[in-house]
């Protein structure tokens, strides 16, 4: 099977002489003279006017300080919520030990009542 490929292959492959003339009607076909390249003449750009020098730049700096400006408002709006938050934290804290405080008073008053004594029919009941 790999011989008959190899066969069909050389076939196909092998070298076929152009007809009788082929070389001269080639010749016939191509422009005797050829075509003159096109010129074309570069000119200076004109140099760009005050406006379109100072533009880019201008707007760079403006994006800068727009930038900057806006950075300091969100950070100061931040540190406003921040201090917010720990007012709140405070109130709570402080209420938490006030009420804390208030428990312990009563734990130590009911510590320190006295006793009362158990009665002593009470006691011998068997």
């Amino acid at each position: 099977m790999s011989e008959d490929i190899e066969i069909r292959m050389r076939r196909a492959l092998r070298p076929v002489e152009p007809p009788a003339g082929f070389a001269e009607r080639v010749m016939r076909a191509l422009p005797t003279r050829p075509a003159p390249a096109p010129v074309t003449v570069l000119r200076a750009a004109p140099r760009p006017g005050l406006w379109r020098r100072i533009s880019a730049p201008s707007a760079l700096a403006a994006s800068f300080v727009v930038a900057i400006v806006l950075g300091q408002h969100v950070g100061e709006e931040q540190a406003k919520r921040e201090q917010r938050a720990g007012l709140a934290a405070r109130r709570q804290l402080m209420e938490a030990l006030h009420v804390t405080s208030q428990k312990l008073d009563l734990a130590y008053q009911a510590v320190k009542r006295p006793t009362p004594k158990p009665e002593a029919t009470e006691e011998n009941r068997s």
